[in-house]
């Protein structure tokens, strides 16, 4: 079986031609291959951004500012019903004044028997009744030391019930602890609550108490109001998560108009499935635009970068003498600038007010120019070797013009080292945009891009109360892993052992 095996790679190593030996080569690297796949995934994504974001990445809902990412739910009392979600509806904790969102809907459907031991059912869009509001009474109490002390009680309307109050109309009654450093220090300092406790370090929490009180019937202007009840069964209105749907206009690839996005909600729910920004605008649709910006800046920034490398390492090593030396001192003066320092002088230099357009190809410029001074020197080097060929000094002998022997002869034959430079060299252009306009010095608002959008993680505060904000972070890290790992697999499959030879 292995000399079989041996047979059959001799046979390709002998009559396959060179690029089937490297893709055979790349394609037994398995690390090589699976971020070949992420990438393609990755620039799909960024190509049809608009048509797989459910919102508008300009539009603003301070509504929802910070709004955590929504959960998308497949069953029901058990059953499978397929891919829903419920309203995020926003409250403020009246003792942190932290702001929350919870999950939430109108209940759509409740039986209730009462005290009279009749059985009712009430259902929105029948008999009239256009509304099922119920009333709870909250009670918050604190516990510490073996004490209970009762805070405040209050009752409360709500038109949206939080769906953890399901358990409320079930049993009644529904008990929350908190442990919530920030809440237990409030009581801690507050006398009119910690007097009552012998050990203020022995607080164990706050416990929320929740009562189902009465239900408010609304039919039209006419109100029912029904209390001393048992609920026997009750259900919340479901939001299908649908595909294809119909929303904000944009054009597919620039060029066809259409209003067709992947998957969408019907209004009041939302399905921001990555939360969403202090602006309220959805993560998951910035990130996917921001994608654009992050994403191609690399492949724009190597084609300048190593056209001029090419060209003017090519013409210092084919010419030599004073246009050499002309040329590499201009490099090394380059490379001896810190490059972070350049990069930031470089854009300072800018105004702060250009079209988003114009900042995207000056950040492209201003990386192109840092990257292309080592380019040329490896390029030149390698053209010093090459012009002492045989294959050139016939072309030469020839009569070849010194243009054509450079981009005929010996450009190519450096194809190889500009095919991997490129590769490993773009995560550094991708990493260079995220960091400028994380400085708030490359893409600016309302434009989006991976940097940009991780600039609004900077505080602390932030990141621990919206940890959801660094998820652009994720795909920027998985990016540049992804090229890095293309990159040695194609420098693996270029290796002429990795060939057979």
């Amino acid at each position: 079986m292995e000399e079989q095996k041996k047979l059959e790679e001799m046979f390709e190593v002998e009559y396959m031609s060179r690029w089937s030996l490297m893709v055979r080569a790349f394609r037994r690297h398995r690390l090589g291959m699976i971020s070949l796949w992420i990438l393609l995934a990755l620039y799909l994504m960024a190509l049809f951004a608009d048509f797989l974001s459910p919102y508008n990445p300009y539009e603003q809902r301070l509504t929802y500012s910070f709004m955590n990412p929504t959960k998308i739910r497949w069953r029901y009392d058990g059953k499978f019903v397929g891919p829903y979600v419920y309203p995020m509806v926003s409250y403020r904790d009246p003792t942190t004044f932290q702001k929350y969102y919870i999950e939430a809907s109108k209940i759509d459907r409740i039986d209730v028997i009462t005290k009279n031991g009749e059985r009712k059912r009430y259902e929105l869009g029948k008999d009239g009744v256009t509304g099922i509001v119920p009333v709870f009474k909250i009670l918050e109490k604190v516990y510490g030391d073996g004490k209970e002390i009762t805070v405040k009680r209050r009752t409360k309307e709500m038109e949206l019930v939080p769906l953890e109050d399901s358990v409320i109309l079930k049993e009644g009654v529904k008990r929350e602890k908190s442990s919530n450093p920030d809440l237990i220090n409030i009581y801690v300092k507050n006398p009119m609550y910690a007097r009552k406790l012998k050990s203020l370090e022995k607080i164990e929490g706050v416990v929320f108490e929740k009562r189902l009180d009465a239900l408010l019937i609304l039919r039209g202007d006419d109100v029912e109001y029904l209390e001393n009840f048992k609920v026997v069964h009750h259900e919340f209105k479901r939001y299908p998560i649908r595909f294809f749907v119909r929303s904000w206009k944009y054009k597919l690839l620039w060029l066809i108009p259409t209003d067709i996005h992947l998957f969408g909600v019907e209004e009041p729910a939302t399905i921001y499935i990555f939360g969403a920004d202090k602006f309220g605008r959805d993560i998951f649709t910035r990130t996917l635009f921001g994608s654009r910006i992050s994403l191609s800046i690399g492949f724009v920034g190597i084609l300048i970068t190593f056209t001029l490398g090419l060209l003017l390492g090519g013409i210092a090593g084919y010419y030599g003498k004073w246009v050499d030396e002309a040329l590499m001192r201009t490099t090394e003066v380059l490379m001896s600038i810190p490059s972070f320092y350049l990069l930031i002088s470089l854009r300072a230099i800018l105004p702060m007010d250009l079209p988003s357009t114009t900042t995207y190809f000056m950040l492209v410029v201003i990386l192109s120019f840092l990257g292309w001074p080592g380019m040329s020197r490896v390029i030149r080097g390698m053209v010093l070797s090459l012009k002492q060929t045989e294959f050139v000094e016939a072309a030469r002998a020839l009569g070849f013009p010194s243009r054509r022997i450079i981009w005929r002869h010996i450009l190519p034959n450096t194809a190889t080292y500009v095919i991997i430079a490129a590769t490993l060299s773009i995560p550094g252009y991708i990493l260079g945009e995220a960091g400028l306009s994380f400085l708030g010095l490359g893409i600016r608002e309302p434009q989006s891009s991976w940097g940009l959008m991780l600039a609004q993680a900077q505080d602390i505060t932030v990141l621990k109360h919206y940890p959801w904000l660094l998820i652009p972070g994720v795909f920027l890290f998985i990016a540049v892993l992804a090229f890095n790992l293309f990159g040695d697999a194609v420098r693996d499959a270029f290796d002429p052992r990795s060939m057979g030879h």
